[in-house]
This record gives C-alpha cells, structure tokens and sequence, in this order.
C-alpha cells in the first residue's frame, strides 16, 4: 500500500535565540493533509497487478535499515533475532514475485519454535506486520527528516519509507487484518516480524519455520531461530519515559465513542466502548515501554480546597488498576502518574492559589499518596509523581526579563510545594520536572543555580546538551556532575527541532536505529529518563500522511489510528484496515529496543559493570550532535547493525560471565 503526501505546511518553532528547542508545539487541532485525483487522505493509492504472475521469492534482514519496494533483495535466508527475556526482538521478512506479481499472500508460523531440549517458544508469541508505505516524494524540502531520508538517500530514488505496521491477524478478534496481501512485479512487501519472549524460558536456540504461501505465485518456508539468553530484563518502570498521548481525537477515526445530544457530541469516557479503544492505545503503548500516564483518572481538584474524601475514593478506584499492574496486559504496573501541581504556570493551582492554600494542598496530596503506597515512590518500583513545571520557560519569550519571570514562579511555586512534605530535602523536590536546560551566567536570564533547589529533574533536548551550539553554553557531559552531586537527575527529551546530525523519530530516514542510538546516548549521559511530547497527535485530514504539520515528518506520532468510521469516516486509516485500536509504527518497534537496551545497560551498572559497558557503547556513540555535521571519519554516533548486535550480546556475556 503506497499513500499520497500532503500536509498543512509550518515552519521550525525554535527557541533560544534561534537555536533548537526539541519540543515547543502549537496548541490545537491539526487540520494538514491533501488528497491527489479524489483519493480518501490516509486510504491507500490501489495497487494495479499488471503482467503476468510471478513466483514468490523470499529474503530476510534485520530491522535496522528499512526496506523500500525497489529496495535491491538482500541476501538473507533465515530469520534470526538474539535476545533477553521478558523482551521483544524483531527481524524483517521481504517478499517478492520473481517474474511477476503475486496475489493474496499469507505468512504464519508453523508450529511452536523449539530447542530440541524438550523447551519450546509458543508460535504465538511471533507476530508479523505489513509494513505500509508513506511516501515523500513531494514533501517541501525545508521538511525536517532523519539522517538519510528519501528519495535522496534512496539507491533507487524512491520516496516511499515504511511506518505504519499492520498486523496480519485482529490482535482483538483474530480475524485476518494486513493479509492476504499482493504484491507487485518488482516490489518488496517488507513483513515486520516481532518475537517475544517470556520471562524464565530455558536459555538455548528455539527453532522453526515461517511459511509463506501465495494463491497465485507458489510457496516457501523460511527458517526462523530465537537465541534466548539466560537472563531477564528489569521491567519498563528502570527507566521513566514521559510520552504524551492525545486521546481526544479517538472518536474521530473510532465509531460508538461518542455521545451527543443538542446538535453536539463529545467523546464520552463512560461509555465502555471508549474506554475498551482508550485501554487498547495505552496498552500498546505500555507493551513498549512507553507510559503515557492515565488517560482514564481525573485528578481531584476541588479550586483551592484539599479533596473531599469522595473526591479521592473515586480516584483511587481509577488509579489503582494502572498503579497495581491489573489494567495492562502484561501485568506491569505504571511507573509515573501526573499530579495537578505545575510550578511557573499562570493558571491552576499554581496560578490561583495563595501559598497557604497551596501548601495545604500539597501536604493533603503526599499524605493521601503515601497512605497508597505511590508516594515519595510507588512501593513496587517507577518515577511516582510529576510535577510539571512551566514547559519550555526559556523559548516562552523574546524578553529575559518574562523569561526571568517565569524562572522566580518555578522557583517560588516549587518552594511552597515542598513545603507540604518535611524532610530535607522535600520529597516532592523530586518529582519536579522541567523542559530546560541548565545553562549558567552570563546568559541572561540564566537557569542554573537559580532553579537547581527547585527541580528534581533537568529534561534537556539533545540539541541543547553540552556546548554544541552558539547560543549558550548548556551543561553537557563535563558540568552535570555538580548537579547529580546535588540529587538531581536529568532526562532527555526529541521534538520537531531534533534534526540531523543529532538521531530523531523522524519518519523520513532510512535508518532504523535513529533511535536506538538515541537511548543508548542518554544511557551514556547518565540519563534516567526520556520525554516525548505525543505520540497520537494526528494530522487530522490525512492520519497516515506524511504528518509535517510541525515541520518534522512523522513528529508527535508514534501510533496511527487502526479504523476510518469514526467521526471524519471515511478518514482515518486505509479502507481495506479496519482494526478497532491502534497500529503500531515501525519507529515504536524502534524505541522499544533502545529502551530495553538502556534498561539492560543500566542492570549492568548495578553488576558494577558501567566502564566495560562505556567501553562497549563508545564504539557506535561519542555524542548526540552538534551545531554542524561531523568531521570526516569522525561520526558523532553510528548504527551499524552488526556492531550493535555484538554489543549487545557482548553486555550480556560479560553480566553472566563477568
């Protein structure tokens, strides 16, 4: 499936003087998205089997650099993935018709995968996904993209790139979803192909065989082996990720979410439908490590006055579900919650409430979280409550003196939050977040020391870490110590002004393990967390486009909407998918490793084992990016396949063999 480009056109929203901020956006609905020749904006061009049939042929490769329809068959035969457990590991499965085109083809795993050792691998727990095309072609070049987007970088000059992943069966119904599938003469299909495996399975190499069969174009079974180390990843809650999701938009590519009367509707969240799509989107997401927070709790806020006891019974009658595990899938509880304190803003608690008040305020809320267990930390592991603070304060104006206005309220408003719980320090400072960087005198106005005594946690963008740029000189790898010495801790964060040399989340690049290597930096930073600004913040028009609403393809989207019959119908997903949840993006798969990987390396530091560990990493990443490309034989970070794969399981051996 190949989809038109389009898209409402907007600039780079950059702050600091005109350096890149990583994350600012504009509120509201997006509205990009064009159609060619009446086409439905998002539906799938149709694919035309011209000539005669073909015979199917097969190749496999890793999942670090995507496949293109004109992609050159590679040489692969087996499908081949190595990994932890309580993990995922994927490949990719190219299929083709030699001669000619094929028609409708299905892929399926024909038995449990096994060791020969009387251990076996359910054949459930292999997943394939049609890997669908978005294409750039006549995207504006001023677009931002990854490090080698297409058609430039494309050795055939296609701009197609692949994103959106459709499962080949319904994970909800079972019923066939992506396949039967054709193709056409000359063109790769790429089959995402995802393995999970459980905690505790017995180490060894599990085998089996992947079949492959065409109605019209013949056969072929491809081997599939799944080393298995002995040895069981920490779970999400090691490290805190802060994405984003939109939810309000649901019922606009969902049907039944909606309940309306006087000529209006809204998406109403008693309703079970809704809340079935609204667990569905956040348990994917959670399946990749990624917390989106509570899209079903409302924080009790009552203006000024501490919660009535009412008010917190029925919150935390919703929280508890996320907080003891019971509400996912696989059982893992969340390992942040937000809470309706954000120091420097104009507007809430912080904007309306005296100092009394809002100290009263404050302790009524670490009283009534400790009383559950969830606070300073959730008693069972995770980051436990965010405060945020002003997003972004240093790109909130042209003017230091407002910026230095909003840096005191940050600084004030924190203060009168910690001073609803004793200790020294408070332990609400820690749960303050704040998307700045500390950037010390004589820039004016100056962030560090000033906000130090008020945050727990610096979320820096990658552009703005270390003295990389002309505008102000960032703490990087250098000054942070000073600030770990004080017990703050520092994340990262990606947004629509991430552009190369530094890796993004971009969907427009060829290389899959941009962001990879992206979480294997922040490891390397010492971070212990990452940020990201949405991940379901569609172009409403045209929700599997382009998406460069931001100026950035693919920016605040991670997943796409799996139906078209909500409100925009028939907008939303193409017309022959019809999933009521969402699809998952070749980029998530993509996060998830770097994610895992962060998790094993810093299970490593627990081993003592965090110098053999930089050793490791420093051969693939000196540092995010600069101001300018890297000097010649001297890449700033790099994603060969190989070398990282060896690493991985170099990290590995050395923990179990240390």
């Amino acid at each position: 499936m190949r989809h038109v480009s389009g898209g409402l056109l907007l600039g780079l929203l950059w702050a600091c003087g005109g350096g890149s901020s990583g994350g600012d956006h504009a509120a509201g609905g997006n509205d990009g998205g064009a159609t060619v020749d009446g086409a439905v904006p998002g539906d799938a061009a149709p694919d035309v089997l011209t000539g005669p049939p073909g015979s199917l042929a097969v190749w496999t490769a890793g999942p670090g650099r995507k496949i293109q329809p004109t992609t050159a068959p590679g040489t692969g035969t087996t499908l081949t993935v190595a990994t932890y457990r309580d993990a995922w590991a994927s490949a990719q499965l190219a299929v083709r018709g030699a001669g000619g085109h094929l028609q409708g083809v299905t892929v399926a795993v024909d038995a449990d995968l096994s060791d020969g050792a009387g251990h076996t691998l359910p054949k459930s727990n292999v997943t394939f996904f049609l890997e669908d095309f978005i294409d750039f072609t006549s995207v504006a070049s001023n677009i931002g993209t990854g490090n080698t987007p297409v058609p430039a970088n494309s050795p055939t000059k296609d701009g197609n790139i692949p994103d959106p992943l459709v499962p080949l069966v319904d994970p909800y119904t079972g019923a066939n979803a992506g396949q039967p599938f054709d193709v056409a003469d000359g063109d790769n299909q790429p089959i995402f192909v995802d393995v999970h495996v459980p905690k505790g399975l017995a180490a060894g190499t599990y085998a089996g065989t992947v079949h492959v069969a065409a109605t019209v174009g013949g056969t072929a079974d491809v081997p599939i082996s799944v080393t298995v180390w002995a040895l069981d990843l920490p779970d999400m809650r090691n490290v805190t990720t802060h994405f984003k999701m939109s939810v309000g938009s649901l019922d606009a590519y969902h049907a039944n979410l909606d309940t309306c009367s006087g000529g209006s509707c809204y998406e109403d969240t008693n309703k079970a439908q809704t809340r079935t799509i609204f667990q569905r989107y956040e348990d994917l997401a959670h399946e990749h490590r990624i917390d989106t927070g509570q899209a079903l709790v409302n924080a009790p806020v009552n203006g000024c006055t501490p919660p009535a006891a009412s008010d917190w019974s029925a919150y935390d009658t919703s929280m508890s579900a996320y907080m003891s595990g019971s509400y996912f899938s696989d059982g893992i509880p969340s390992g942040r919650f937000d809470v309706p304190f954000a120091p420097g803003q104009t507007f809430g608690i912080d904007g309306t409430c005296s100092q009394s008040e809002y100290e009263a305020l404050s302790a009524a809320w670490a009283t009534h979280l400790t009383s559950q267990g969830w606070f300073p930390r959730p008693s069972g592991g995770g980051f436990g409550a965010v405060a945020y603070a002003y997003d972004e304060p240093l790109a909130a104006s042209s003017n230091p003196s407002d910026v230095q206005t909003i840096l005191e309220a940050i600084v004030t408003d924190s203060g009168y939050l910690q001073a609803g719980a004793s200790g020294t320090p408070s332990p609400w400072k820690a749960h303050v977040i704040d998307t700045t960087s500390p950037l010390p005198a004589p820039a004016n106005p100056a962030t560090t020391p000033l906000l130090d005594p008020a945050l727990g946690v610096y979320v820096v963008a990658l552009s703005l870490y270390g003295d990389y740029w002309d505008h102000g000189d960032f703490y990087g790898r250098t000054e942070w110590p000073t600030l770990f010495a004080k017990g703050i801790q520092l994340w990262f964060y990606e947004g629509n002004a991430i552009l190369p040399p530094y890796p993004t989340f971009a969907t427009n690049t060829l290389d899959g393990l941009e962001p990879v290597i992206m979480m294997w930096g922040s490891w390397f930073e010492k971070a212990t967390g990452f940020l990201y600004w949405d991940i379901a913040y569609w172009s409403a028009k045209d929700p599997w486009g382009p998406e460069i609403d931001f100026g950035k393809t693919g920016d605040g989207v991670l997943l796409y909407p799996g139906n078209h019959n909500g409100s925009l119908a028939p907008v939303g997903s193409p017309s022959n998918v019809s999933i009521d949840g969402p699809v998952a993006s070749y980029r998530l798969k993509m996060i998830r490793q770097g994610l895992q990987d962060w998790a094993l390396f810093q299970y490593a530091d627990t081993k003592g084992l965090t110098s053999f560990v930089q050793q490791q990493v420093s051969m693939v990443y000196s540092q995010f990016g600069a101001a300018s490309a890297a000097p010649a034989g001297m890449p700033y970070w790099t994603t060969d396949e190989t070398t990282m794969d060896g690493i991985r399981s170099a990290v590995v051996e050395k923990i179990l063999n240390p």
